[in-house]
């Protein structure tokens, strides 16, 4: 399994609702720690979903164990990043960061 290939379709942006407790908007507007490794692994698994359904939470501790030094830290940064291109996608939302006001 690429772990480095993450995707966040409906079905995962779902199962990471259903498994975190926490809507589309919680998740954006109480931004992200790394260091929350329960969200973190979370976030990841949520991502891998598209390549096996079955997979679990454990699995992919697993594989983070597994993997080189620093992949969490790089997994994660890339999940955020995804999650996010996500929720703009499928909600509509404009990055807020250099739009200008408007009138």
């Amino acid at each position: 399994m690429k772990m480095k290939k993450l995707q966040y379709g409906i079905n995962a942006i779902r199962a990471l609702v259903k498994e975190t407790g926490k809507t589309p908007p919680e998740i954006l507007e109480s931004g992200f720690d790394p260091r929350d490794i329960e969200f973190g692994v979370a976030l990841i698994w949520a991502g891998l979903l598209w390549q096996d359904k079955s997979l679990t939470l454990e699995q992919v501790g697993d594989l983070l164990d597994e993997a080189e030094d620093g992949a969490y830290f790089e997994l994660v940064t890339l999940a955020v990043n995804g999650l996010v291109a996500s929720f703009q996608r499928s909600f509509g939302i404009q990055e807020e960061a250099g739009e200008p006001e408007k009138n």
